[in-house]
């Protein structure tokens, strides 16, 4: 006998969702840039590299940020083994 599931729920597949996500994107930036043209020539000034900058900067905040709450949680932890023994 040949048993038919009917409420097989599957996400679809990374591909599929990466480009939905690009599509979405693509549309997004169309529709700002039609009905935001002033703003975009008023902030024409800003350099590329401005961004690279501040892509840099966040990752090395985010860094600095892990790697403390890392030792801090390293040091608690070898601080509560200390007095649990």
């Amino acid at each position: 006998m040949l048993i038919m599931r009917t409420h097989v729920k599957r996400e679809p597949c990374r591909r599929c969702h990466i480009l939905r996500l690009f599509l979405v994107m693509v549309l997004a930036i169309a529709i700002i840039g039609l009905t935001m043209g002033d703003l975009f020539r008023q902030i024409g000034g800003i350099q590329p590299i401005f961004f690279g900058y501040v892509f840099a900067g966040l990752a090395i905040i985010t860094f600095a940020v892990k790697f403390v709450a890392y030792q801090r949680g390293k040091t608690e932890q070898a601080i509560s083994e200390k007095t649990d023994s």
